[in-house]
């Protein structure tokens, strides 16, 4: 785990409570933070935040979804969703590995940080259940 102590660091990225909390409060901050906020984006379905009703990424609607679509898809849902919401990065490219045997696709996500300068990837499992109504 990356850990940003650096104040212009946390003033640019942010610090917050580390999700999910199970039953004690922990501070994040720096590039934990940001990998963290991605993940709740892009697993936000749009429509959910009541006080922010645009907020979130369309890749949940696609599980019933040809696998196919599913990766080619996702790569524009979680590209609009860090382009609208995530300020804090450049999105360099979204990648998609489709694993056909297991109904999986992986989304890899290569960004630059705006604050650091530093180029990271985040890559994201995604079950897709359309593989599993053809058996």
């Amino acid at each position: 785990m990356i850990n940003s102590t650096t104040p212009g660091q946390i003033q640019f990225i942010g610090a917050d409570t580390q999700m999910p909390i199970n039953g004690q409060w922990t501070d994040i901050s720096g590039i934990p933070l940001l990998l963290q906020d991605i993940q709740q984006l892009i697993l936000t379905n749009i429509g959910e935040r009541l006080n922010r009703p645009t907020y979130g990424c369309m890749i949940n609607s696609r599980i019933w979804e040809n696998i196919d679509q599913t990766a080619s898809q996702g790569k524009l849902d979680i590209t609009t969703a860090i382009n609208n919401f995530e300020p804090r990065i450049t999105l360099l490219d979204v990648n998609s590995t489709i694993y056909r045997n297991d109904g999986i696709v992986l989304f890899s996500i290569r960004f630059i940080v705006n604050a650091t300068n530093q180029p990271l990837n985040l890559v994201l499992p995604f079950r897709s259940n359309s593989e599993l109504l053809d058996q």
